[in-house]
């Protein structure tokens, strides 16, 4: 989906956290829900769904290792996933993907999702990513050992303490040096309990892991685009959004912008994300710049790059029929933006427009105007 519904003096009518009705004004405020409503007056401003990261690290130790996560008491590594939370609300994202980086065994790995789950809703609504560091390098014993474990024992215990329902696995390249048999034992396993399953990689995937992804079902590849063109159309005809982290997508926007192009035209969902790791990985949790760059070095039109920064970021974490969109039923993720035109947006470079984000109906941030003697 690339086109906008844009309601000229339009009004959003919630009940609950929830939408009710949205529409012209002279329709909605008629309306008898509306007559006792409190009024937010957005009169010469833009309102628009909350922002969407597709793919970031809530919680992040110092340094970002396992051994990172072990020697950092969870009451510490919650403070300041808490402050990124924070921050990312400040800037109109509500709703994000949460990796579990630097988790190499259970205890991490429960340390990393029960951070996540003390913060749902605070601000955040939080889709936790089981993301597992999987390599090859050690040998095929080891590597079918971790399988094994993965198989037997993470997965199942992840998910009936339902920390977790999106399970993502990183390839590496070229597609020989990890058993492609391996990663579909993974993908069995994963789908037997319920997982959605989720595929990255820091390089160009190889028409192995495409057809791999393809079988699998992938809901999301977060990875360069490929020069398999032929695998657009079948990947989005499953519902498989590209995820493009920021850090890959504007390192190398000349290439970046012509495949995207191609994959956009092709049909396929692009969903752009902050790619947020640590404090020193060049990412930036101001989604309004990166719509800018998405317009200005990407080529994308400001419909597609706002629709790459909230539904399809929405869509790739199954959370669509809750957010990424104002609709009647959903959840009142919205924003209240200090622009008179949505096509104004990618021309503010280093602005932060949002004068007001509401999740769920209440709002969590709210600008402060500008005092004026």
């Amino acid at each position: 989906m690339t086109d906008l519904t844009i309601v000229p003096h339009g009004t959003v009518l919630i009940r609950n956290g929830v939408i009710e009705d949205v529409g012209p004004a002279r329709r909605v405020e008629n309306l008898a829900g509306a007559r006792k409503a409190r009024e937010i007056d957005a009169t010469g401003r833009v309102v628009m769904p909350a922002f969407v990261d597709a793919d970031m690290a809530l919680v992040v130790a110092e340094p970002d290792t396992a051994q990172g996560l072990r020697v950092t008491s969870r009451q510490r590594i919650q403070a300041r996933a808490t402050a990124v939370a924070s921050e990312w609300a400040r800037y109109g994202c509500l709703s994000v993907g949460a990796l579990t980086p630097g988790a190499t065994d259970m205890k991490n790995i429960g340390k990393v999702l029960r951070v996540h789950q003390t913060l749902q809703s605070k601000p955040l609504r939080i889709r936790s990513i089981f993301s597992p560091a999987i390599s090859a390098a050690d040998g095929d014993d080891s590597a079918q050992s971790y399988i094994d474990a993965l198989t037997s024992k993470w997965l199942p215990a992840v998910r009936l303490k339902k920390l977790a329902s999106i399970l993502e696995l990183t390839v590496e390249q070229p597609p020989a040096s990890f058993d492609i048999p391996l990663l579909r034992t993974v993908a069995i396993a994963a789908a037997a309990l319920g997982f959605a399953f989720r595929l990255r990689s820091v390089a160009r995937l190889g028409q192995a892991h495409l057809e791999f992804a393809l079988a699998a079902g992938v809901i999301a590849i977060v990875a360069p685009n490929d020069s398999f063109n032929s695998f657009i159309g079948p990947l989005a005809a499953i519902g498989c959004v590209r995820v493009i982290p920021a850090s890959e997508g504007f390192d190398d926007s000349a290439n970046a912008a012509r495949e995207m192009r191609i994959a956009i035209d092709e049909g396929a969902a692009i969903a752009i994300s902050s790619s947020y790791r640590t404090k020193d990985t060049s990412s930036s949790c101001n989604m309004q710049f990166l719509l800018h760059l998405a317009v200005g070095q990407l080529g994308l039109t400001v419909e597609e790059a706002i629709t790459a920064l909230t539904w399809n970021g929405a869509c790739s974490l199954r959370l669509s029929h809750v957010t990424g969109s104002l609709e009647h039923g959903k959840k009142a993720d919205l924003l209240l933006l200090d622009v008179a035109d949505y096509r104004e947006l990618p021309r503010r470079a280093g602005h932060h427009d949002v004068s007001l984000a509401m999740r769920e109906g209440q709002v969590v941030f709210r600008n402060s105007p500008l005092m004026q003697d």
